[in-house]
């Protein structure tokens, strides 16, 4: 796919006092973009194959490390590059072997959004045409502010008036730096950005593949939201048109165990859209505790895991393409959620057994007699559905931000370290990079940046 890279006016945005560019970088290969269809090809550039967000796999309780899966005579620099994030650390993005810098990553992204969003009413092509890219590029935008607010601003149920992240809705230079919005200002934005995008949406047939984000996504995220901000029936609402729109779950029960299955395809009813790039690499593998909440008959245990390749979890078909995915499944579970919160305990429990129904084998219905049991079983199931999809790590955000542990060692033989996550740890909310926090001299740094470096306890072999 040709991905093209381009200047409309001063595309590069500054924020720096001495105006330096925001993201340090420039493109060697500009053309003009004058059509609607150039457009559209560039902003599928800005719907897959990033990963930006690789972090965010190995902060969580999901991944653990396999001690079976390292090289013999050498450390392993997967384990080293994630070691800043698996461990915790203040310094994560400033170690020599580290992720990318996913602040950095995000803000270059929306910068090629906000420059479609600047340019694509004059393009040369039909309105419908424009309004479709319009809607597209919204809802892009949207996604990505949720991903920074969530990681560089605390969580919006906690604090909603803490810091979020810089609100920059234009691809034009700005001067003298910008300062943080707050959380709820964030929130308030991606409300905006997905409404008038859906708005859009709605006015034409639905499309569904090819990269491009559509109608049903924007609904789920719309709904995710919602779900963040314990706005209940807004959740119920928009999770409602979402199912509406969609074309069903995926009966996993209908494969053979052992069968060849990627979820990254649109040949499943359930997909909506493609996007992302995570691989989850040797040495790690999913973490005991993740395994062992699976039903025995449960059809993800059997087609979504493996241990005998590189890549440990089934869900990408190649490397190099898009390996997360937007699915109907979420929008049952954000539903079920809101009715649990909401006491609605028959309408939560058929939606629970509805997508349970599809996933295992012979399933019998479950009955349960109050709702803070359903509460239990829903986010259970969410993170049965969605590991590894960039879901878990804010979900232990919003439900308090419980204290978690990982195992750590960066080379066969060597005895394994026990880093701890405090409960409400300042962790919770990520540092922002040196290197960003120079490039903006309004920006101030999250608490997190200040804690002293993280120590580990050396476990016994019978640990």
């Amino acid at each position: 796919m040709k991905r093209i890279k381009f200047i409309i006016g001063l595309l590069c945005t500054c924020i720096a006092s001495a105006c330096s560019d925001f993201l340090e970088e420039k493109s060697q290969d500009e053309v003009i973009v004058k059509t609607v269809e150039d457009y559209r090809e560039l902003l599928i550039g800005y719907m897959n194959g990033s990963n930006t967000y690789s972090m965010l796999y190995a902060l969580d309780d999901d991944i653990r490390i396999d001690d079976t899966k390292f090289s013999a005579v050498r450390d392993d620099n997967n384990v080293l590059q994630h070691s800043g994030c698996f461990t915790w650390q203040p310094d994560m993005w400033e170690r020599e072997a580290k992720l990318p810098d996913s602040y950095k990553g995000t803000y270059s992204q929306l910068t090629g959004i906000n420059a479609v969003l600047d340019g694509i009413d004059e393009a040369i092509g039909l309105e419908a045409d424009k309004e479709i890219v319009k809607a597209e590029a919204l809802s892009l935008r949207a996604l990505y502010y949720y991903m920074l607010v969530n990681l560089y601003g605390e969580p919006y149920n906690y604090n909603k008036k803490a810091l979020g992240v810089p609100l920059k809705l234009t691809a034009g230079l700005v001067e003298n730096g910008i300062a943080r919005n707050t959380v709820e200002e964030v929130y308030a934005q991606i409300l905006k950005d997905l409404k008038v995008a859906l708005g859009l949406f709605e006015k034409y047939p639905k499309q569904r593949g090819n990269y491009q984000i559509n109608i049903t996504s924007a609904y789920i995220l719309l709904s995710r939201i919602y779900l963040y901000m314990e706005q209940w029936e807004n959740v119920i609402q928009e999770a409602d048109k979402a199912i509406k729109t969609a074309e069903g779950l995926t009966d996993y029960t209908a494969f053979a165990p052992g069968a060849k299955f990627y979820m990254t395809t649109y040949d499943h009813s359930e997909v909506e859209w493609l996007w992302g790039y995570n691989l989850i690499i040797k040495p790690f593998a999913p973490s005991e505790d993740l395994l062992v909440r699976y039903d025995d008959k449960d059809m993800r245990l059997a087609l979504w895991f493996s241990t005998d390749r590189l890549v440990i979890l089934k869900k990408n078909v190649e490397s190099y393409a898009p390996t997360n995915t937007i699915r109907i499944s979420e929008a049952y579970l954000n539903r079920a959620e809101a009715y649990a919160q909401l006491e609605k305990l028959t309408e939560g429990l058929s939606d629970l057994n509805e997508l349970r129904r599809h996933r295992i084998l012979d399933y019998q219905d479950i009955s349960l007699q109050d709702s803070k049991r359903l509460l239990e079983e829903v986010r259970l199931e969410r993170r049965l559905e969605f590991c590894f999809d960039w879901h878990r790590w804010f979900g232990l955000r919003r439900y308090g931000m419980p204290s978690i542990s990982h195992d750590y060692k960066s080379k066969a033989g060597m005895p394994l370290v026990r880093y701890t996550l405090r409960e409400k740890d300042p962790l919770y909310t990520l540092p922002i990079s040196t290197v960003m926090m120079k490039n903006n001299n309004k920006l101030v740094q999250n608490a997190s940046a200040d804690e002293q470096e993280r120590i580990g306890v050396t476990m016994s072999n019978n640990n």
